[in-house]
């Protein structure tokens, strides 16, 4: 069986796609690239191959035929594939642009040229996603139905693991399981790492940098102060809406100044994952004042 996980990357530039393509395999020899020199072949490549045949995909924006914009557009539209990661990068960082790939669904946005340290830490994260996503895939095959029956539920957490299990079986349940799973997964690792662990915003961004922020997550959770906190999620699902609870036992953090993209963090290895949550996953976001606790709505057409 291969167990490489493959790459498309799609960009205009000959020379970058050797410098990426280099570099993913200086990486990881686990990483397999194939390579698209415009949007147009690029999205023939995805649409010839197995859905589960690329793991990863890196789209320049700014290519002929199509953009990575479309590109990502067509994949998300796409339910065969809209599972899949994907990393826009391009040498344009305007607010605008930045927002309008993240609202499309890109995983991240790099900007050109790219900082080695973010870029790996990007991979490495969807590196995880992909492989933590085919998991659960395969774990709940032939039950996704008889989630979406479930009407209340509350699940105890404290893991990444857990996170990562909880969140794709709570989406499953919710109309848009792709839409509600990315807002979901972040608020939940909120709750896990800043809110019952304590790791800060600049904390996280060192962590993020060398790549030991998974190894600081365990060795937190085995500390005597951390050990038996539990964040909880609850699932109910109501008449015209579904309503998602997350509470953490963490001492609470200024959440208002992440509800909405800030072009001081759009460029940052994190820092996305509360306002995704509130303007791309969600209908409606509500934290309590404290930050303990927020409440994620979905609605649901009647």
């Amino acid at each position: 069986m291969d167990d490489k996980t493959r790459i498309l990357v799609a960009d205009d530039d000959e020379l970058n796609l050797e410098i990426i393509t280099e570099y993913l395999n200086f990486m990881s020899p686990n990483y397999q690239v194939e390579t698209a020199s415009d949007g147009g072949i690029a999205w023939q490549m995805l649409s010839d191959n197995p859905p589960d045949y690329y793991g990863i995909v890196i789209l320049d924006n700014m290519m002929p035929k199509m953009t990575g914009i479309e590109v990502l557009k067509n994949i998300q539209a796409d339910e065969r594939l809209s599972h899949i990661p994907v990393v826009i990068q391009s040498a344009r960082a305007r607010k605008e642009d930045v927002i309008e790939g993240i609202e499309a669904g890109a995983f991240y946005y790099l900007t050109k040229p790219f900082d080695e340290d973010q870029f790996s830490s990007v991979i490495r994260n969807c590196y995880r996603n992909h492989h933590v996503y085919q998991d659960l895939q395969r774990t709940l095959q032939g039950n996704a139905s008889s989630m979406r029956l479930l009407e209340e539920a509350t699940f105890n957490f404290r893991t990444i693991d857990d996170v990562h299990a909880i969140s794709m079986l709570v989406s499953s349940a919710c109309p848009s399981t792709e839409r509600s799973m990315a807002g979901l997964f972040e608020l939940m690792v909120n709750a896990v790492e800043h809110g019952n662990l304590g790791i800060g915003y600049e904390t996280k961004s060192a962590l993020n940098k060398t790549g030991k922020w998974d190894k600081e997550v365990d060795r937190r959770q085995e500390l005597d102060c951390y050990r038996n906190k539990m964040a909880q999620i609850h699932f109910k699902r109501k008449k015209d809406h579904i309503e998602i609870t997350i509470t953490d036992q963490g001492e609470g953090f200024d959440w208002k100044s992440y509800m909405a993209f800030d072009v001081r963090r759009l460029l940052d290895s994190h820092g996305r994952g509360i306002a995704i949550a509130n303007n791309v996953s969600f209908d409606r976001l509500e934290y309590n004042a404290k930050g303990t606790e927020v409440i994620a709505r979905l609605n649901v057409a009647s």
